[in-house]
Formats: C-alpha cells, structure tokens, sequence
C-alpha cells in the first residue's frame, strides 16, 4: 500500500527529528544571551537547527526596530548592545554545541544612515551601510576603503558614497564558504574581489 508507506515514512522521520531536536534542547545553550530579547530565541534556535544533523544549511533571521529618526541615543545604543551580547552568546552556544568550526553569521542592514543629525535627535535614511561577518574561520580585521567624511567623499545629498559593492560580500561567502558558483546568485556580476589592508584578499583564513 503506497499511501500507508508514505505516511509511515513521514510519521518516522518525524519522530527521528524530534528525538535530534530534544537531545539537543537538553544541553545548556551558552551564557550571556540577554533576557527578553526576541533575537535571543531565534539565535538559538538557529543554534539548535543548525547542530541538528538535519541538513540544515542556512538560517535567516530579522530583527527590526532599527529605523529610528528621533532620540536615537536613547533608542538604538540599547539595541547594538543586546545585539553585540546575543551574537556572542550565539558563537559561544554554537561552540557547546560543537560546531562553531561550521557555522558563519553574516550581519547586514537594509539601508544606511545620513551623516546629518536631523531635527529630532536622530538620522534619516541614507548610504554607507557595512556587514560583519563572524566566525572561526573567519579571517579578522577591515575589508574595504573608507570613503571618507568630506569633499568629494560625498554625494549631492551629503551622504557617503559607498565604495564597496555589497554583492561583493556575498559573492566571496557564496565562493569560498558555500562553494558554489555565484553566477546563478548575482547573474552578470563580476566580484572586484575583497580589498584587505593587509594579507590576502579573503574572507576566510583557509581560503
């Protein structure tokens, strides 16, 4: 009977991927991730998904509330910090866990801001986002030129010109993390490479 095979087929791989799941909720996920934080559930969620053995291969996650125009002291230093502990918590986790070694955290955001204060204490919408990348084998420092503060450095509008083509980034974590051709990723896009102040230009040690 097909049918009856099939739905014991998935009725089993339900239960294997619940026995993974509970024996990895069992070990204490690493300390330091901040209380009341929704981004603190989804990292180590992330985390358990990620030391499951399922396949799981990339995990994305969204947390918002950054796009403050007013009081931004107040409102977005609390934020880069509970962001800052969540991501080390999140590498200590994945290092109990035991796969630190597989694991690479990209952060980005979806728009930069203006160099200005506006009227409220804040900063409007503008250019010169950055990533950061993290992770063991992640070769550490700066990649990229700083464009600068003044003159010509910026644009018409007073904001930074970005240098940097941000699908550069994703073309070396498609290449030398993935190991797939980026061509599929970032059609007609061809990656000037990353721009190191120093040793090769990777992004990770061993590439």
């Amino acid at each position: 009977n097909p049918a009856l095979r099939r739905a014991r087929g998935v009725y089993g791989l339900t239960v294997d991927v619940g026995r993974r799941l509970r024996s990895l909720t069992s070990i204490d996920v690493g300390p330091g991730y901040p209380a009341g934080s929704g981004l603190s559930e989804r990292l180590q969620l992330a985390a358990i998904l990620l030391a499951s053995g399922l396949g799981t291969q990339i995990v994305t996650i969204d947390w918002g509330s950054f796009d403050t125009h007013g009081d931004q002291l107040n409102a977005q230093d609390p934020q880069l910090a509970v962001l800052s502990q969540a991501l080390a918590a999140f590498q200590d986790d994945l290092a109990a866990r035991g796969v630190a070694d597989e694991v690479l955290t990209v952060v980005f955001s979806e728009f930069g801001r203006r160099l200005p204060e506006n009227g409220s204490g804040g900063t409007d919408h503008g250019d010169g986002a950055m990533f950061l990348v993290a992770g063991t084998q992640v070769r550490g420092g700066l990649a990229g030129e700083f464009p600068g503060l003044r003159g010509n450095a910026l644009d018409g509008d007073g904001d930074m010109r970005g240098k940097d083509d941000f699908r550069t980034i994703y073309h070396a974590i498609a290449t030398e993390w993935l190991g797939v051709d980026p061509g599929p990723l970032l059609p007609g896009f061809t990656s000037p490479g990353l721009d190191r102040y120093s040793g090769p230009n990777t992004l990770l040690k061993a590439a």
